[in-house]
């Protein structure tokens, strides 16, 4: 149920009503945003209003008399829910969705509609129920994940979340007893008889290996009286199994069916794995009883333009690029995740950290309270037969709240989730009363510095309360913990210099020193990925990947933290090498005294034009980096060439004495052309309509090295079975875009016809890059669309901008006095002091076609103007213009150069005492030079 939706920004009173005219309504795609977002949508600038969705549907034939449900996975943050014009049900929280059956709603011969009223307005009783102004994320919008139509027999297996039974409902799937010769695999299978009078039955559960071979089955017959719903128990005993864990996930299918006078009436699989895991208090954590040390990251799960409206594959994706960057475990932080994220995880091996929604925030309100042990329940229940999952964070995020409500979240994961499988975990100190209520603890540190510095670490302060980890590590301190892509070598090595530093001890306090803590059990970066967040308007580049998943140098820093022992088929050979330097400039300690080398092999060497320069063995590092070698990670190299040479440089990764993996860099020259990149990921874009691919447009010079410091424009094209998700809307920036550090990105969305997409993406002065992608056919069910008018509105319709809360404080301050504006021409009707006015909705138009058109504001007096707000005339025209300023009129201070559209009218810091602001509009992409406004904040 993923196309063929219509979607409204803003409200519409009686928006579920049939005979309502929907025509000029959007056409929509799921996962969908209520509103496209740049890149850079920091500081609470995001639509959080409502929005109204609609989706036509026709039942076909063979449906009659079925059970009819649809299921949400996922819808941001609140949503009513409509079919025919009457109300079926309403769902508070979007982290985990909800089902719910229709059936009693439906037309079976006729068009049906299903209405969706969603509001992303900020609701303090669902949790986070941070306000997004002060939140480290953001919410988002709109039904944001997949949508589903169930179609069942009125005898079926329930579904666990419409259920809401305790530790039951839909499949419920442990292991008793997992050995290397034998497991057991309990299967709880809840059944419910919609019919009016009894049915008799069998159960029939089949497992299967990964090759489909059928390794063990059982049936039970069931006699259910109609109305009923019970829990039949089953007990599948495979021998010598093939066990999971993350370095080879091994996995079964479980299909259950249920069967009435031998035929079929309802069927569900489930992908399982089979595994056990532990924790212990000094040694860390166990899976299949083998010790494993976690290296992990924390993950937001959104993505540019889209923020978390992302197909499945974007899940996948993430988990694959996770996998190569050297981790086992993600701590999807700080929320449930996609359903289809898990998924991945559990396929390629990744291990998971679930946490409930929730992030320095707790109301009193009972309500708050209720929601919080509910969305506990659900996340249990959604997901706990993924093998991937191996911790619960059922604690709110750096948050203090009543023992009480921690008890009772205690209760509930242990009584969803009964027996020794279930691990929950906490924050230790600053939390000591929550002590018997967590199996797992971060922050086990008894005190707190007694030097009074939050980064001195002390062994005799780290204490033993039970199985440790860190939550978070990375951010906030070190040499420089956030570095943007588009920084120069210099400044990303800082980054992974500081990082290397805190794994050996000398890290904030209660990051508990790490790997030089003998009992850490493992540790999660803080993040893996750049995200936006409503608390700032800067995005936070703390992420070893950019907001484009574009890799940093602190990414492969953490990919030499993997052994080189495990290679996993498809994804990556173990070994590893890789140059932190771009070998760019002498200005640059890491071209020249001080080049970076990442790597898990025995040894390291590094040439640059072929002359070695030296090699370092992984043993000599110990001395310094002992602790981090000793929890399996790796340590970094540092190679002095005693002066620059622009040219290769060139690494090799040795083991047993063979050069095993290499890795060159060049100088970057001149921009030359523009290469396509579409990610190399085993993952095939399907022609479903919904499908997202991930393209990468590169600046490259004329070898093919991309040039870091290019921040060329580009326009892109595409042509065939697929189109660029935002195209053409200025707003957000996506087609034309300005590349970031070389690199440009964007989302193509597949049609519903299998074939390929042509990308051209040009840019002036170099020469045009091309490619192509081939997407395969889907091979699933669509839901037949129902008849209705052609949906005509336009993606940009009824869009809203938001000041920042910056902006807002800016907007608050007075404003200059004017005393004099002067334009180079002026169209009749629309006078220069329009522009002073203080009216938006006013004009000043040229009154020539040609450019530049210049405009000078002199104040009364020599004044400190804070920012500047410019406030172009046309919201979908792009102005290419120039700001000055001076104090005496005759020497002028450029302060900036920028191409924007219309609708880029936030203010811009200043910080200058001026008399006189000149701005030149240098050329507009369509039209005359028009503004609305100029405002000048003291």
């Amino acid at each position: 149920m993923n196309t063929d939706w219509a979607f409204y920004r803003g409200d519409v009173a009686h928006g579920e009503d049939v005979g309502l005219d929907d025509s000029r309504w959007i056409p929509a795609t799921i996962p969908h945003i209520m509103q496209l977002e740049k890149k850079h949508c920091g500081g609470d600038v995001i639509y959080d209003g409502i929005g109204w969705y609609r989706r036509y549907f026709k039942l076909p034939e063979n449906y009659a008399g079925k059970r009819i449900a649809v299921s949400f996975e996922g819808v941001m943050n609140a949503c009513e829910l409509f079919v025919n014009g009457h109300k079926v049900t309403e769902h508070k929280g979007g982290y985990v969705g909800f089902t719910s059956d229709i059936s009693d709603y439906v037309n079976w011969n006729d068009d049906n509609l299903l209405a969706l009223r969603v509001s992303a307005a900020y609701d303090s009783l669902t949790p986070p129920g941070k306000p997004q102004d002060r939140l480290d994320f953001y919410y988002y919008s709109g039904i944001y994940r997949d949508v589903k139509m169930i179609v069942t027999d009125k005898l079926h297996i329930s579904d666990e979340l419409e259920a809401d039974e305790v530790a039951g409902g839909g499949l419920f799937i442990t292991y008793p007893k997992v050995e290397k010769e034998e497991a057991l695999v309990a299967v709880r299978t809840s059944l419910k008889n919609g019919h009016g009078e009894c049915r008799n039955g069998v159960l029939q559960s089949v497992l299967r290996d990964e090759e489909g071979k059928v390794v063990a089955e059982q049936e039970n017959p069931f006699s259910l009286e109609g109305g009923d719903d019970c829990c039949l128990e089953q007990t599948l005993t495979v021998s010598k199994p093939l066990l999971w864990h993350p370095y080879h996930p091994h996995l079964y299918e479980l299909e259950c069916q249920v069967k009435v006078d031998g035929k079929t009436v309802d069927s569900r699989t489930e992908t399982i794995g089979i595994r056990t895991i532990r924790y212990d208090r000094d040694k860390g954590f166990f899976i299949n009883g083998e010790h494993l040390y976690l290296v992990g990251a924390n993950r937001h799960q959104s993505f540019p333009y889209v923020g978390d409206a992302a197909s499945n594959s974007m899940q996948e994706r993430d988990v694959i690029d996770m996998k190569r960057g050297g981790y086992n475990a993600v701590r999807a932080a700080h929320y449930p995740q996609d359903p289809a994220f898990l998924a991945a995880c559990d396929r390629y091996g990744l291990l998971v950290v679930e946490c409930i929604p929730g992030w320095q925030y707790f109301n009193e309100d009972p309500v708050f309270t209720e929601r919080l042990c509910q969305v506990a329940r659900q996340m249990i229940r959604r997901d706990r037969n993924h093998p991937s999952i191996v911790l619960w964070e059922t604690a709110l995020n750096e948050t203090h709240y009543p023992l009480e409500v921690v008890k009772a979240i205690y209760r509930i994961a242990h009584k969803e989730y009964p027996g020794n499988q279930m691990y929950t975990s906490a924050d230790y100190f600053s939390h000591e009363e929550t002590e018997p209520y967590y199996d797992v603890f971060y922050k086990q540190v008894g005190r707190f510095p007694k030097d009074g510095n939050v980064m001195s670490n002390y062994l005799d302060d780290q204490i033993a309360v039970k199985p440790l980890l860190t939550r978070e590590w990375g951010d906030g301190v070190g040499e420089k913990p956030r570095v943007r892509l588009d920084e120069n070598e210099e400044e990303q090595m800082k980054q992974c210099r500081g990082r290397f530093q805190q794994l050996i001890g000398k890290g904030y306090f209660d990051w508990c020193m790490l790997d030089a803590n003998p009992r850490m059990g493992g540790h999660f970066l803080w993040s893996y990925n750049d995200y936006n967040r409503g608390a700032e308007e800067y995005t936070m580049f703390c992420g070893a990947v950019d907001v484009n998943r574009y890799p940093k140098f602190s990414y492969y820093m953490m990919q030499s933290m993997r052994p080189k022992e495990v290679s996993q088929p498809g994804l990556y050979e173990g070994p590893m090498v890789h140059i932190a330097s771009f070998n760019s400039s002498e200005k640059y300690i890491s071209s020249t005294t001080d080049i970076p080398v990442f790597s898990n092999c025995d040894e390291v060497r590094l040439y640059r034009n072929g002359k070695l320069i030296g090699q370092q063995t992984r043993e000599a590092q110990k001395d310094t980096y002992g602790a981090i070698i000793e929890k399996g990670g790796s340590p970094l190299y540092l190679f002095n060439a005693g002066g620059y040479e622009s040219g290769e440089l060139k690494a090799e990764g040795v083991v047993d004495g063979k050069v095993v993996t290499t890795h060159t860099v060049r100088t970057p020259g001149a921009p030359h052309h523009v290469e396509v990149v579409v990610p190399d990921h085993p993952v095939i874009p399907v022609a479903d309509g919904s499908d997202m691919i991930p393209v990468y447009f590169i600046i490259c010079d004329e070898n093919g090295t991309r040039v870091n410091t290019s921040d060329a424009e580009i326009r892109i094209t595409v042509t065939g079975e697929g189109t660029l998700i935002g195209d053409g809307i200025r707003r957000i920036g996506i087609n034309p875009q300005r590349v970031e550090g070389g690199v440009g990105f964007a989302f193509v969305r597949t049609t519903k016809k299998a074939g390929r997409i042509t990308l051209t993406a040009t840019s002036e002065g170099l020469q045009s890059g091309k490619t192509e992608i081939t997407t395969r056919r889907f091979e699933g069910e669509y839901l037949p669309d129902g008849y209705h008018r052609p949906f005509t509105g336009n993606e940009e319709d009824g869009v809203v901008v938001k000041p920042t809360r910056w902006d807002k404080q800016i907007l608050e301050r007075p404003v200059a006095e004017i005393e004099s504006v002067k334009v180079s021409s002026t169209q009749d009707g629309y006078p220069e002091s329009n522009l002073t006015d203080s009216d938006d909705f006013s004009w000043w138009i040229a009154g020539e076609d040609t450019f530049p058109q210049v405009i000078t504001l002199t104040l009364t007096e020599p004044t400190d103007i804070i920012a500047s707000r410019i406030r172009f005339q046309k919201d979908s025209s792009s102005y290419k213009h120039r700001v000055e300023v001076s104090e005496d009129g005759a020497s002028w201070e450029l302060l900036y150069e920028r191409e924007c559209t219309g609708w880029d009218f936030k203010p811009v810091r200043l910080g200058k005492k001026l008399r006189y602001f000149r701005l030149t509009i240098e050329d507009v992409s369509e039209g005359r030079a028009g503004l609305a406004e100029i405002t000048l904040f003291k």
